[in-house]
């Protein structure tokens, strides 16, 4: 459930108008750990008379038993379908009078929810939350249709080639590792979950230490401890099972391919990659702008779409999470020329395995990612709460967001070489193409 209100339209429509309001100057920022450990953020913004609350919890999917994939996220969408002392009805009916956004997600890594609100509704806003949060009751009824919401999405994104690439891409790098599942499981999985099960997750994972609240907006710190941590207190404190993500990847090259009648394939070519609290983040975050960050001066761009012609679309990306990464190219071909771009793409890698890149180049990425940064934490006071949310997840420190300039411009070309040689890997990659199999051709 997501509500969008003329609240939410009236904070996209300020920030497009004054983009420069947050880039300007970043607001303080405060970290404190509350008696029942949950760790508190707070940052003041009082350019609209409105609240933000992220709560981030470590409760991705990550941590779904074998046999019940899915897990993880259908209790986060379940913390929305009714409490002890509310039904789905009176949710969305409290929701909409306090003209309020609210939203909950769940990926591989962490399950959020987040509000935003008026300052003027912000008690009756704080204490919706914290009844979700804390007096979940998992309806039957209400589950199930969320279950059906959820199978609709996994049958949609089987029509999808570049969603259907990418899962796939994940299942064979991660193997047998927790995050070669999607988050929303399989419909089968599904079908085994039940009000019990979520239960269960939610008692062992859904505590105060293993969550950070991020508050930020038209509020003071004072504000924020007389008027929104006493709620918070009353979540009881306990500790979460320890649970041991062991990470496992494909030992050495492999193709998937998957038949499907489309003219164009969908390829994603790629291998394991590094953590997102890795110091060699930064130096990888510069190759891959060299490489193929997706703008038209990044080299797979020029080589392979522009001179080539081989692929309509073409970028790579590293993916970091927090037990573990990929490294991946994405890119979009006829079927025919499937192999030739592949080709193309590898030799690529190995170039900046084996060459130091120029100074222009160099100096053109570390502009364009440090220019850029700012869309990382995005235009709204919301986005800049989600983005501490993770910062603090991550363990990058609440300093990260001044120190990044620095920390890019410190790269050196010798750097890059070093990254290429440990994260990229042409030798062991695993590729995905989904297309006609009578017409792709790999070499």
């Amino acid at each position: 459930m997501k509500k969008k209100t003329w609240l939410g339209l009236f904070v996209l429509i300020f920030f497009s108008i004054l983009p420069q309001a947050r880039c300007a100057a970043l607001p303080a920022t405060e970290r404190v750990v509350l008696e029942n450990g949950l760790t508190l953020i707070h940052f003041r913004d009082a350019t609209i008379p409105a609240v933000s609350l992220e709560l981030l919890v470590a409760a991705g999917s990550w941590r779904d038993p074998e046999k019940q994939k899915g897990l993880a996220n259908l209790t986060a969408k379940s913390l929305l379908l009714g409490s002890r002392n509310l039904t789905y009805d009176q949710i969305n009916g409290t929701v909409d009078y306090l003209g309020a956004q609210l939203d909950v997600e769940c990926g591989k890594d962490f399950a959020r929810l987040g509000m935003q609100i008026l300052k003027k509704e912000l008690d009756a806003g704080v204490d919706l939350v914290t009844e979700l949060l804390i007096n979940p009751v998992f309806p039957p009824a209400e589950v199930t249709r969320e279950k059906t919401n959820i199978t609709g999405k996994l049958r949609a994104m089987e029509d999808n080639p570049a969603d259907l690439a990418n899962r796939a891409f994940e299942r064979a790098l991660f193997l047998n590792s927790p995050y070669a599942s999607d988050a929303e499981g399989t419909e089968a999985s599904l079908a085994g979950i039940g009000p019990a099960d979520l239960a269960a997750f939610y008692g062992s994972f859904y505590h105060p230490s293993n969550t950070v609240l991020v508050v930020g907006g038209d509020i003071t710190m004072e504000e924020v401890k007389s008027r929104i941590v006493p709620g918070f207190l009353k979540w009881k404190a306990a500790k979460a099972p320890e649970t041991v993500f062991k990470p496992e990847f494909a030992a050495g090259k492999t193709i998937v391919k998957i038949d499907r009648p489309i003219s164009q394939a969908s390829i994603v070519i790629g291998n394991p990659g590094l953590v997102r609290a890795d110091k060699d983040y930064y130096a990888f975050s510069v190759l891959n702008q060299i490489l193929g960050s997706g703008n038209l001066s990044s080299r797979l761009m020029v080589e392979v779409r522009e001179k080539k012609g081989l692929a309509y679309s073409i970028q790579s990306v590293m993916l970091s999470r927090k037990h573990a990464g990929s490294f991946r190219i994405f890119l979009q071909t006829k079927n025919a020329t499937a192999g030739q771009a592949v080709d193309l793409a590898v030799k690529e890698m190995k170039r900046m395995q084996n060459e130091p890149v120029s100074e222009e180049e160099l100096k053109r990425a570390k502009s364009y990612l440090i220019g850029n940064f700012p869309l990382r934490y995005g235009a709204t006071q919301q986005d800049y709460a989600k983005f501490l949310a993770q910062v603090e997840y991550y363990g990058l420190g609440l300093d990260y967001p001044g120190k990044y300039a620095s920390l890019i411009n410190a790269v050196t070309p010798q750097d890059l070489l070093r990254v290429a040689g440990a994260y990229l890997q042409p030798e062991r990659n695993v590729l995905v193409v989904v297309g006609d199999a009578k017409d792709v051709q790999l070499q």
